[in-house]
Order: structure tokens, then sequence, then C-alpha cells
């Protein structure tokens, strides 16, 4: 039996790179906040249920996965590194203080990369977010789309952020979706994409 579930991760991993390629950050349009929410839980369940759940990493506020006891490094450890250290941006590396912490002090803002950093050095191949939250200012939402660009520039990751935000889908066409792909049904996948 465990040999058809292997195979049918293995599909929906083909599945998977076909519309995603590695190594981008892809935007998928969703009409409303509660939309957004519920697609989000049913991806999560779709890769559980593929057998595909050690390909994913979630990026969440607020994050059930931080464990605050832990320093940040540990944080950002914790999940095993498969890909060097060096994967973070050297500011981040080099700064001891913050990498020492108890991840309970953390802001949301510093969460957010904190996770993905989790998920990259994990080796996981799809990290799925939600929209960036509101409380961040343009700047600071550029500055993370841009760390998050650059980081997936050294990996075969790809960012899949699940936005309400038109402006972000009609910025990036190129790795934007109007609809949001099915993710069960290979049909509905090639005509997703904005061209």
């Amino acid at each position: 039996m465990q040999i058809f579930h292997v195979r049918a991760a293995q599909a929906f991993a083909a599945r998977l790179d076909a519309l995603f390629a590695p190594s981008h950050l892809y935007y998928l349009q969703q009409p409303s906040d509660d939309v957004r929410d519920e697609t989000f839980r049913r991806y999560g369940q779709t890769f559980i249920a593929n057998g595909a759940r050690k390909l994913l990493a979630t990026i969440t506020l607020p994050d059930a996965g931080l464990v605050p006891y832990l320093t940040v490094r540990g944080n950002l450890l914790i999940n095993g590194e498969s890909l060097p250290f060096d994967i973070l941006p050297e500011n981040l590396r080099r700064d001891s203080d913050f990498l020492d912490q108890q991840a309970s002090a953390l802001t949301d803002q510093q969460s957010l990369y904190i996770q993905l950093f989790r998920g990259l050095l994990a080796g996981r191949q799809y990290l799925l977010m939600r929209d960036l939250p509101a409380s961040m200012d343009p700047q600071e939402r550029r500055l993370f789309l841009a760390c998050a660009e650059a980081a997936l520039a050294h990996s075969t990751a790809r960012l899949l952020m699940l936005t309400t935000d038109t402006a972000l889908i009609a910025a990036n066409p190129q790795t934007s979706f109007q609809t949001t792909p099915d993710l069960f049904n290979d049909a509905s996948m090639p005509n997703a994409r904005l061209s």
C-alpha cells in the first residue's frame, strides 16, 4: 500500500512543478480575506492528503510554529539545515544578539522573516503565505518581498503568496495568478496564470 502513497506524492509533486517553477515568488489573487484564509487551509490540507507535507512550510501570523522558549537561531534550525546558513542576509547572520534572543521577543514582522528562512533552511520546496500584514508599511513590504526574492533565487523553493492586493498582481504579471489553481485538477493548471 505504501507504494501507492509514494506514487501519489510523486504525481502531486510533478503537477506542482509544472505549475510553479523553482526559485520564484508567486502571487495568487484572492477576492477577500475569507477566501484567502479558506484557500490557505485548503492548500495545506491538499499537501497533507497527497503525502507532500514535507514539501510545505507555512508563513502565518501569529506563527503557531515558533517555539517561544528557543532562541531565534534555534527556531531557524529546528527543522534542520538543508541549505547553508549563508542563505540568510549577512546583517541577520552576523547579528548574534538577535539570533541568541528568545523567539518570544520577536515582532510580527521579524517573525515573517524567521518563518521564511526556517522553511528555506529546512529544504521545503513550497512556502505558503497569507497576505502581507496590513501593519507593514509600503517600504517594509518592499523590503520583505525583495529579501524573499533574493533568498528564493539561491534555492529551488517557491513562495506562494495568497493576496488580496491587486497592485501586487498587476506589478508581477509573469508570476501572478488571477484564479487560484486547483491543486487536485490538472486541467485547471495551464490556464490559471496571467499572460
